[in-house]
């Protein structure tokens, strides 16, 4: 039996979605997840479909360890090592602030602190990478003995200018290795070559501070599906959309950060070719959180700008998502003003929101739409977590402002506010960066997000809303339909006025090897594609743009034509170009991707069901209580048609189609709705 899992551990629940090639059928589960010992949720998933472990030839896994520890600081203790006279370059940070004029704002702390976790090594590199002061033996042996006596779990190193030449830092981490075998070592120059210093001091404290954390996390699960008789190689999700073998995880764990949401926006990739979507925003709304990414003319937007905190930079190849704590189990309260607000903190799977009945008391998104009979007890979760309506409005009574308040529109107040929260952040992806949301459709999936997606298309004008196959389980679906990525960045300065073409072809060629050599290390044999990028910008901008060139040698003619679409780029963008400005190559990328065997698409639905579609009073703003028709989802063959108020419920998921939403199911199983403004 050849069956391949892809399982997704969130904030609330674990999913599984596994294709068996035996029956050509894909099948998906769902259980709370089980932080501690986060095998036990794999196992009980796997059971739920009766799946005996061993027959799992593939696995891939993404999680929100790395995320995690960052946001709540729970990681290992660092050593900072640098060139002397730059151990402030992490507190200095940048001069950016998010409130022009709050006189009392902080900035935001760094992971070390100054004067314990820094150590200034007395070497220097120049900005060409040649060799100024070499490092000496006596500096490395005082460092051994600090680091020795200091009791650090891991130590992250970003020496000046090793963007250009890693010589130093290479030297440094064999030593260490060497010298320190219990201590973890992160370089910048495997972390984040890039050429701006603190994003790269950020990015590898960032690295070596969940290190031990993931490092344990791998081991750990490693060991746990080895017990559980578990034969097929563990990879994990990156945050690039590709994957990796879980050893180089460990070596480079950072690369992990956005693991769950970038197979959700690997499936909607998908879903959008499938459909000829060219232009789509995507939503993924789950227990904890809610992730909102873009796809344009057919294309995911990669970045290598993302902030912990506001400041606190980590600079790796990912893909543009956006998360904010907007979820089933984020928690509604009242601020110091009276006003209702609703997050950013969660339930979390234990004790999770009231009506769960596992202890939770506190007020939820989901015991607000439980309230307003939007959730239909007997199907969630297929039955299996039976939920309390009684425990849903005795959790709302806690924050009710009157004893004559109607539990209805407080219960609307606390999911409306969810869902503007949710559509601001879509506008900061959307309109900010000068797309606009009417010429999108809307990708939804997650546990929560079919329930609220057509609500969020009205705000923003979105004429179509598309859900998914398995719409719970869609980010596991995603590693399902992943490939092998590798990211190499080759950071040096050089103008278009005094271009070398021998250098870029003689960096394009050593990234293209070292991302190959990772790409067999990861046990992929077949051939790779490639894609190649310069990233650019005017002489004297601050920032800079990528711009796709072709594969193989460059010419002189091919860099031209590069300058020619950096030059619309930036027309598109601002409005205005420069043509007869000198233009400044700032790095080189090289993507190198496996391309793996994909489930057929044809194959991506589950088995259909034939139920008796049922009648529920659920609760509408303005209109009060509608009678509306509950239908098993699976039990709509293809070209079905519904017009809201309907609610579709499948194991997962719950849709919910508003008065005036117009549904037709697909070839593919995904629901198209046209939302009626």
């Amino acid at each position: 039996m050849f069956i391949r899992a892809g399982i997704d551990t969130g904030g609330t629940f674990t999913d599984l979605v596994v294709f068996d090639s035996n029956s050509n059928q894909i099948r998906s589960s769902k259980s709370l997840s089980t932080h501690k010992t986060p095998v036990a949720a794999f196992s009980k998933t796997l059971e739920q479909l009766k799946i005996n472990p061993q027959s799992v030839s593939e696995l891939v896994h993404g999680t929100t360890i790395a995320t995690n520890a960052l946001i709540e600081r729970i990681g290992g203790s660092v050593a900072y090592v640098t060139t002397a006279g730059f151990e402030d370059v992490p507190f200095i940070q940048r001069t950016t602030r998010p409130e022009l004029y709050n006189l009392a704002w902080q900035k935001s702390l760094p992971i070390v602190a100054r004067r314990a976790d820094c150590y200034g090594l007395h070497e220097r590199l120049l900005y060409d990478g040649s060799v100024r002061k070499d490092l000496l033996k006596k500096d490395i042996d005082e460092l051994i003995e600090w680091l020795d006596k200091s009791n650090y779990d891991a130590v992250a190193v970003c020496l000046l200018f090793s963007f250009i030449n890693p010589i130093h830092e290479k030297k440094i981490k064999k030593i260490l290795q060497e010298k320190l075998p219990n201590i973890l070592v992160s370089i910048s120059s495997e972390v984040a070559p890039v050429w701006r210093e603190y994003d790269r001091a950020s990015s590898t404290i960032a690295d070596a501070f969940v290190k031990p954390v993931v490092s344990n996390y791998v081991n750990n699960l490693t060991n746990g599906l080895s017990e559980i008789n578990l034969p097929a190689p563990l990879m994990i999700m990156k945050s690039n959309g590709g994957m990796m073998a879980s050893d180089t995880c460990v070596n480079l764990p950072i690369q992990s950060m956005m693991s769950g949401p970038a197979g959700g926006m690997i499936a909607s990739q998908s879903i959008a070719e499938s459909l000829k979507l060219d232009n789509v925003l995507t939503m993924d709304m789950g227990g904890t959180s809610c992730d909102v990414g873009i796809i344009v003319d057919g294309q995911q937007k990669l970045t290598t700008e993302f902030e912990i905190e506001f400041g606190l930079t980590v600079s790796i190849p990912m893909i543009d998502i956006r998360t904010i704590g907007a979820g089933g189990g984020s928690i509604a309260w009242l601020d110091k003003g009276g006003y209702l607000q609703v997050g950013p903190k969660s339930a979390g799977a234990k004790p999770g929101p009231a009506c769960y009945g596992l202890g939770g008391v506190k007020p939820t998104v989901t015991d607000a739409n439980l309230v307003l009979n939007r959730l239909i007890p007997e199907f969630f979760l297929n039955g299996s977590m039976p939920l309390s309506r009684d425990n849903a409005i005795e959790a709302l009574n806690t924050i009710s402002r009157s004893e004559n308040q109607i539990i209805e529109d407080l219960a609307v107040s606390i999911i409306q506010i969810s869902e503007d929260n949710m559509a601001n952040a879509i506008r900061m992806i959307s309109v900010v960066e000068g797309y606009d949301p009417r010429e999108f459709s809307l990708i939804s999936f997650g546990g929560a997000g079919p329930l609220h997606a057509t609500a969020i298309a009205r705000k923003l004008s979105i004429p179509k809303v598309v859900i998914p196959v398995v719409p719970g389980n869609t980010s596991a679906l995603g590693f399902l339909l992943a490939d092998l990525r590798i990211d190499k960045i080759r950071t040096f300065p050089m103008r278009s006025d005094a271009l070398n073409i021998e250098k870029i072809n003689y960096q394009f060629q050593d990234a293209e090897e070292a991302s190959a050599k990772e790409l067999r290390s990861d046990r992929y044999s077949g051939s790779i594609v490639w894609i190649n990028t310069i990233r650019m910008r005017y002489a004297g901008q601050n920032h800079e743009y990528d711009v796709p060139i072709p594969y193989g040698p460059l010419s002189l003619h091919l860099l031209e034509q590069a300058f020619d679409s950096f030059h619309q780029r930036h027309e598109d963008l601002y409005g205005y170009r420069r043509s007869e400005s000198v233009i400044e190559i700032i790095s080189l990328s090289t993507t190198a991707i496996g391309r793996i065997n994909k489930p057929p698409t044809e194959f991506l639905q589950p088995k259909r069901t034939h139920t008796d579609e049922t009648f529920q009073s659920v609760y509408f703003p303005e209109m009060g209580y509608l009678e509306t028709r509950v239908i098993e989802r699976q039990s709509l063959p293809a070209g079905a048609l519904v017009n809201g108020p309907a609610i579709l419920v499948e194991n997962g998921s719950t849709t919910l189609l508003r008065p005036g939403d117009e549904m037709k199911v697909d070839n593919s199983g995904s629901l198209l709705i046209e939302v009626n403004f």
